[in-house]
């Protein structure tokens, strides 16, 4: 699906994580280095003693919005992107909206694409945008993957919790947009939470092998759709799945090392949280010149991607 639009600003972002931070001696100090040299992961952050990822949603929602110069009463739309919700029902957007205190005509909802869950939220943002519905978008992606995985095997170094929010804007000017969104559900037992055992399996390799292809390949269509090299992006925020992954899709796109920007040394992976956390940490939100091409892509177990490219705008 391709969603395009234009005039979209991101004008606020803030992340919110939890105080305990668990370093790879403190789940599986067998692979310490190992899970350093190849995942890229020294720690991460996990939620205790009584933190909540709706805790770190709010937290996040509010402060995107003051360090967007704006109140919950000019929010138009909450999406929340997550595959760990505190709660079957109701939506964690919806709890959020009463917390902050947003109108009754701000609609609120959850949607779930695990680890590409963001993007596809700016998909629909994207939709909305077109369709005149709304003018400001609180985006927030969060996850607590600590809850489902299971610290007796070895791939319980991988994940971290947070909730990392952004605010975009519908404005007049002709800066593009635009979004690819993509799902093949046929191998989806390669990364999947059973509901009645509750953590996470995966087949790593399969996990990587999907990413080094899809990720680079979404990339590199869209960049062909509007006539871009991957050279001329200024800045890629991607989810951050492992070092490997990331080296190997710089090498795919041609782009120089470290084009990606990377938290996941102190972050992990934090699935749907790890584009906004990484744009958030890159420190990079203040200093992007307008014109310049920035970029978003994200794989999520299903399988389901997707990629953003938004030509920046400023005031």
């Amino acid at each position: 699906m391709q969603i395009k639009t234009f005039g979209l600003q991101v004008i606020g972002a803030n992340l919110s994580v939890p105080s305990l931070t668990v370093g790879n001696d403190d789940i599986w100090p067998e692979t310490k280095e190992w899970v350093e040299d190849n995942l890229g992961i020294k720690s991460r952050a996990h939620l205790s003693n009584g933190e909540t990822l709706l805790s770190l949603c709010i937290e996040s929602a509010k402060n995107c919005i003051e360090d967007s110069g704006l109140t919950p009463q000019d929010v138009d739309c909450i999406i929340i992107a997550t595959s760990t919700p505190d709660f079957v029902n109701p939506s964690m957007a919806a709890i959020v909206h009463g917390s902050i205190g947003a109108r009754q005509s701000c609609p609120a909802f959850d949607i779930q694409a695990v680890c590409a869950g963001f993007v596809y939220a700016l998909g629909m943002v994207a939709a909305l945008a077109n369709s005149g519905s709304g003018k400001n978008f609180l985006v927030i992606g969060a996850d607590q993957f600590s809850k489902i995985t299971d610290f007796t095997k070895r791939d319980c170094v991988f994940f971290g919790d947070a909730a990392a929010a952004i605010m975009i804007k519908k404005t007049e000017s002709n800066s593009l947009f635009a979004v690819n969104l993509y799902a093949d559900g046929k191998n989806w037992s390669d990364f999947h939470t059973p509901r009645l055992e509750g953590k996470f399996k995966q087949n790593a390799k399969e996990v990587t092998k999907n990413a080094v292809q899809k990720i680079p390949d979404a990339i590199l269509e869209i960049c062909n759709e509007h006539n871009l090299l991957p050279s001329q992006i200024s800045h890629f925020f991607t989810h951050q799945p492992s070092k490997v992954v990331l080296d190997k899709v710089e090498e795919r796109l041609g782009v120089e090392p470290n084009s990606i920007y990377r938290n996941l040394n102190h972050r992990g992976n934090t699935a749907s949280a790890s584009i906004p956390s990484v744009f958030f940490d890159s420190g990079k939100f203040r200093s992007i010149k307008s014109g310049e091409f920035v970029c978003f892509a994200a794989i999520g177990s299903g399988w389901v991607w997707g990629v953003a490219l938004l030509q920046w705008k400023t005031n």
